[in-house]
């Protein structure tokens, strides 16, 4: 090989590496767009939450089984997770980063809330099955908060 073609190679390789990597770098969306997403993932997650909640309620009243139980709390706190992983990956606007902090605490706090529960309900702690559905009560009605706050751009200073 001639060393204009070795040279004309390194370039295209170099130029390829280059266009390759600057698609995984995140993009940022526009607002709208963000608190759509953002929208969306504390929707699911308080979803999820409720039914965590609901499930424990359900289960001290003698309407579920505890098994069934079990697989609602897995099932709510990997639907939290994901909620919480696809907007946490997301680049906020400049404008929302304030909000994306408060989303991601939310989502996080909410997340670890429902793994509280899963693993009480795994161990059979069935004391703690009241006081786990008012906490998982409080944190959905904080994820509808923010939802609500969500349907609006943010509140500028000034």
């Amino acid at each position: 090989m001639t060393s204009s073609l070795r040279h004309l190679a390194m370039v295209w390789c170099l130029a390829t590496t280059a266009v390759l990597s600057a698609g995984c770098a995140p993009g940022t969306p526009d607002g709208d767009s963000w608190r759509i997403d953002a929208q969306r993932a504390v929707s699911d997650a308080s979803s999820a939450v409720q039914t965590a909640e609901l499930a424990l309620r359900q289960h001290d009243r003698g309407r579920v089984f505890d098994r069934y139980l079990q697989t609602v709390l897995v099932d709510s706190e990997e639907a939290v997770g994901k909620a919480g992983d696809t907007i946490g990956s997301k680049q906020p606007p400049r404008a929302e980063r304030e909000r994306y902090d408060a989303v991601t605490g939310q989502l996080d706090e909410a997340a670890g809330l429902v793994s509280i529960a899963r693993i009480a309900v795994v161990d059979r702690e069935t004391d703690r099955y009241d006081s786990l559905a008012d906490r998982l009560e409080s944190a959905a009605q904080a994820l509808q908060r923010l939802d609500d706050d969500l349907q609006h751009p943010p509140r500028t200073s000034g």
